[in-house]
């Protein structure tokens, strides 16, 4: 190393950075797939299959920013991998706040709103006795089917 010029450094550096990006772009892709998610959340994934969203993915209401996820996901696998926590049986944090956005962005667009205001109207009151849209309705997932995973549920079947 001591014998490369300073462009060889950059050149190096830059390829190295270029490197970094795309292995980190790639792995950000692959797991943002169902088909990655599923590996550990398969209860989760059969329940929503049976819900009112089948044809929506996990991503589109459980996500906080590409970043903020990527970290959250790398935390989760450490502590399975380390087996502090079961991914099958844990309840890990999934974003309610940033869920409960992601239906009002799907739910109440303006052009619904336009053709039923007295939808918002009925919701704003609502709203103002519960804090999030699964107060009232079932996110997605049948709960009988996604509490499944737990043991003390499995075991009284």
């Amino acid at each position: 190393m001591k014998n490369l010029s300073p462009n060889a450094l950059i050149i190096l550096g830059v390829i190295a950075l270029i490197v970094i990006v795309g292995v980190g772009w790639g792995a950000a892709k692959q797991t943002s797939k169902e088909s990655f998610c599923v590996t550990c959340h398969a209860y989760e994934k059969v329940s929503w299959d049976h819900g009112k969203h089948p044809d929506i993915g996990c991503i589109a209401c459980h996500t906080k920013g590409v970043i903020r996820d990527k970290i959250a996901g790398m935390r989760k696998v450490f502590l399975t991998l380390t087996d502090q926590v079961d991914p099958h049986r844990s309840n890990l944090p999934s974003y309610k706040d940033k869920i409960n956005d992601n239906c009002i962005a799907c739910h109440m667009t303006e052009e619904k709103l336009a053709l039923m205001p007295f939808f918002k109207e009925r919701h704003d009151e609502y709203r103002k006795h519960s804090p999030t849209c699964m107060g009232c309705h079932e996110a997605g997932h049948v709960v009988k089917l996604r509490d499944l995973r737990r043991p003390e549920v499995r075991l009284k079947q």
